[in-house]
């Protein structure tokens, strides 16, 4: 079914393209000539954007969810004062929802730039562990003014270096996130993640919660307080829902805005709330195992004790090893044992233990937030996409009354695209995982592709059920030839599916105006490259419309004798007697002559015979007539008889006259050949001779050489034998 539905779509195209590349091909010298008679024009276009509409002042923004057909009807009577302050109503709203995911946008790439430097400290950590430990072993080993004591304390000069440079890694991720909180922009949008994050695990709480009461005895004290904390949660996250939801049709900073989103604040803290008693009271112990790491919120608070760890150890190490920290001198005269310094690199690497695991957590912990974040950019672009479809509407209302809506959608085309950072290969699948699961993403589509599959099936039966329709009704008409009710069926056919096809487009939100257009402009290219095409089109039509032969029928055309095999726009078939299929462009069929063998019910066969000048005509005739009247297919009217032919110059010694007999036309070869092979010994039995050639004479004159004359009496030979 699929691929019958893709073979009738790209053939209706195929259709519509050439239908509309032949209007153009005719229309286009009207338009040259009307082109040249006017003088070119410049056109500029301005700015058509108004930034000074107040959105609480449009009637249309008084509920943004409102569906895209209610809001063309709405929009209708408006008018085109009213429809500019619509317009930049709408703007203005999508420009703050682009805002919005720009800013979220810039709070992904710094989240990511964090977690690498996050990752990047805990391997610097790692390593100066690593050193450490190494050091330790190595100065345990060696004993003092050996090589291998000089070594081991080279290594442990390295460790330091490695240690000091944790401390910078380290202090690069702390002035990173203090930067990172400056942002009130960004603070906001991460504020935001950090809200939904924290809802989203209340409702994994929920679920666990669920799952665990359903374990416990019903009718219990255990079991009613489950119940109790449960249904806590629940209606919090429900009411929350909801609020959530009424504040997507309120206009952003309007007074109604405002008091809903405190209500969704409060909501929100009491959700949080609820799940925390839950997971107090153990009935979530997963999601508390979970929980017992580092979360988003508590990431600055584990980054600044991690920050001064490292510089504590870095400091202990310094001071072990002789060398002055802040407000000390060294006493250099104190030299330390191996020992000493094997102590002293244990203890440093003891105290880096688990520094490195926390730095880990904390990119984790970010690298969920960041996700989260992902998660808020791709519900923003749906909310993007529903504010687009909707002021998109409300700028085709603007150019039916004669607006100019041109930088309002250069806007939209501009803001209308999404990003993607191939390298963040978490948050990529998180976009693509949000996108498919969002009503503006994957459903929408998915939905629409299935509505464009089942209307261009419906108009695939449609297409199959008027074209039978058709074929039967004209199959009960006489006049219209096999090829013309052939032409109609398969341009009823294949319109149906074009026409099915382009209205399918729309369900995909495909605008069916830039697709005509887009026809329309290709068609230019296709007529100036297909010119000779484009004739034996237009050639076809002729054929099929004016019918001067139809398929089966017997004809001469351009030099050519067959039967019509078929006809298409492009070509026709002819087969020749010598069973060759001969293909032949339909503007060489139509621009020669067409002799039909085959248009009438009854054939003549005729015979031109050469006869000498002093034969009895009549008698000729009597033995013809008699003998082709009595073949059973020669017709008594008209009767056999004979038609004079032309006479010559040499006409002093035959005469040419043509035979004739009539019969069907679907008998006529076979009567042809009866008649052929029996009239002639007839006529050699009857002393009746065919008239041959003359023979050429010419008697040279008598001064001619005797060598031209010799040739002369050769050739004269020749021609005798």
């Amino acid at each position: 079914m699929l691929r019958t539905i893709i073979v009738y779509t790209r053939k209706s195209l195929m259709v519509a393209v050439s239908v509309v590349t032949m209007s153009t091909a005719i229309a286009l010298p009207a338009i040259s000539q009307e082109a040249e008679t006017e003088e070119p024009k410049s056109v500029l276009v301005n700015s058509t954007i108004v930034g000074d509409a107040d959105p609480s002042k449009a009637i249309t923004v008084s509920d943004l969810t409102i569906p895209p057909d209610q809001l063309g009807l709405l929009v209708k009577p408006l008018t085109l004062e009213e429809l500019q302050t619509e317009s930049a109503a709408w703007f203005l709203l999508l420009k703050n929802k682009v805002q919005e995911i720009s800013t979220a946008e810039v709070a992904i790439k710094q989240k990511n730039a964090l977690i690498a430097q996050e990752e990047e400290a805990a391997k610097a950590v790692e390593a100066a562990k690593t050193k450490l430990t190494e050091a330790q072993s190595k100065l345990e080993a060696a004993q003092t003014g050996t090589p291998e004591h000089d070594q081991a304390t080279q290594d442990l000069e390295d460790a330091k270096t490695a240690l000091l440079d944790a401390e910078k890694a380290v202090e690069a991720v702390t002035t990173a996130t203090a930067d990172l909180e400056d942002d009130e922009n960004v603070k906001e949008a991460i504020a935001e993640a950090e809200s939904a994050e924290e809802i989203s695990q209340a409702k994994a709480v929920l679920e666990e919660a669920e799952k665990t009461r359903d374990e416990l005895e019903a009718g219990s004290t255990d079991y009613q307080d489950a119940t109790e904390k449960i249904d806590a949660l629940t209606v919090a996250i429900r009411d929350l829902e909801t609020a959530e939801e009424e504040l997507t049709t309120e206009v952003p900073d309007s007074p109604e805005y405002l008091e809903v989103e405190k209500k969704v604040n409060d909501l929100r803290t009491q959700a949080i709330a609820a799940s925390g008693a839950i997971l107090e009271a153990g009935l979530a112990p997963t999601i508390a195992t979970e929980q017992s790491g580092i979360e988003s919120e508590e990431a600055d608070a584990a980054l600044d004790a991690v920050a001064e760890d490292v510089e504590s150890n870095s400091e202990d190490v310094a001071k072990a090893d002789g060398e002055p920290s802040d407000g000390e001198t060294s006493d250099a005269d104190t030299p330390t044992s191996a020992q000493d310094d094997a102590d002293e690199a244990g203890e440093a690497a003891e105290q880096l233990e688990g520094i490195d695991k926390t730095l880990e957590d904390v990119a984790e912990a970010e690298a969920a937030l960041k996700n989260q974040l992902v998660e808020n950019v791709t519900q923003l672009q749906g909310e993007r996409t529903d504010l687009v479809e909707r002021f998109q509407v409300v700028l085709d209302a603007l150019e039916k009354k004669g607006g100019d809506a041109t930088s309002y959608r250069l806007y939209i085309d501009a803001v209308s695209g999404i990003e993607l950072d191939l390298q963040d290969t978490e948050g990529l699948g998180v976009r693509v995982v949000g996108w498919i699961t969002s009503e503006q993403g994957g459903l929408r589509w998915g939905l629409g592709f299935l509505q464009f599959v089942a209307i261009v099936g419906a108009s695939v039966l449609a297409a199959n059920i008027i074209a039978k329709t058709i074929d039967r009704l004209l199959s009960k008409l006489d006049g219209p030839s096999s090829l013309l009710k052939g032409f109609v069926v398969m341009i009823t056919k294949r319109g149906v599916v074009v026409i099915g096809t382009l209205l399918a487009l729309t369900s995909l939100g495909v605008s069916l105006g830039p697709v005509l257009a887009l026809v329309g402009g290709a068609s230019f290219v296709i007529a100036f490259a297909l010119q000779s095409n484009l004739g034996n089109l237009a050639s076809g039509l002729m054929l099929i419309l004016n019918k001067p032969f139809d398929v089966g029928d017997e004809v001469k055309v351009a030099g050519y004798w067959g039967t019509v095999e078929s006809i298409s726009l492009a070509s026709t078939r002819i087969r020749d007697f010598s069973k060759h299929l001969i293909s032949l462009p339909n503007n060489m069929v139509w621009g020669g002559d067409i002799l039909n063998m085959t248009y009438a019910d009854v054939r003549k066969a005729s015979f031109p015979l050469r006869l000498p000048a002093s034969v009895d005509l009549n008698e000729v005739l009597a033995l013809w007539v008699e003998f082709a009247s009595a073949h059973p297919k020669v017709l008594d009217d008209p009767a056999p008889g004979y038609f004079p032919g032309n006479f010559g110059a040499e006409y002093d010694y035959y005469i040419s006259a043509s035979f004739t007999a009539w019969t069907k036309t679907e008998d006529f070869w076979a009567t042809f050949v009866d008649l052929l092979v029996g009239f002639f010994p007839l006529l050699e039995k009857n002393g009746i001779k065919l008239a041959g050639p003359q023979l050429m004479t010419f008697e040279p004159p008598k001064d001619v050489p005797a060598e031209v004359a010799a040739q002369v009496a050769q050739l004269q030979g020749q021609q005798a034998e």
